[in-house]
């Protein structure tokens, strides 16, 4: 019996599954992601005579929510909860790097964790606004859950 093939075997298959696991978590993120993205897109072009009668959407979510009724109103929701999560993971890519750059001050960081809140708090009402079954919903949950963290693990001094 070879010890060597026993242990190149079994060391290296907890690094496959680990690295398999990684990566397709990224893509099924990713994936979910560019099918709402896509899905969007198809909707708006497809109902473009629909939309003619309805005024221009005004830039808060609550009130273009109102403006809208049925399947338009959850398109544009959705239209919105990506725009929105997409930018709230700008400024949370925006913070870590702040946060790793050992010339800023957290003075400096205070700044972007407010805007990072007044995000969530958008994302948080327009994700209340979707159905529980849609993909985009649990997407944005979890950015809102991922942002809170570190809002509050910023305001707690745990970074000083």
């Amino acid at each position: 019996m070879d010890i060597k093939k026993i242990i190149n075997g079994t060391s290296a298959a907890p690094e496959l599954n680990q690295k398999r696991k990684s990566e397709s978590s990224q893509l099924d993120f990713q994936k979910v992601l560019n099918d709402a993205k896509s899905s969007i897109s198809v909707a708006g072009q497809s109902a473009p005579s629909a939309s003619k009668g309805v005024e221009e959407i005004p830039a808060d979510p609550a009130c273009a929510i109102q403006a809208l009724s049925g399947p338009e109103q959850i398109n544009q929701i959705r239209s919105q909860g990506v725009e929105r999560a997409e930018s709230t993971l700008t400024i949370l890519e925006q913070y870590q790097k702040a946060m790793g750059d050992p010339q800023k001050t957290l003075k400096d960081v205070n700044g972007l964790v407010q805007s990072l809140s007044q995000e969530v708090n958008g994302l948080n009402r327009l994700s209340e606004k979707l159905p529980s079954s849609d993909p985009l919903q649990k997407i944005m949950n979890e950015i809102g859950i991922v942002s809170a963290v570190e809002i509050e693990k910023f305001n707690r001094g745990e970074y000083i």
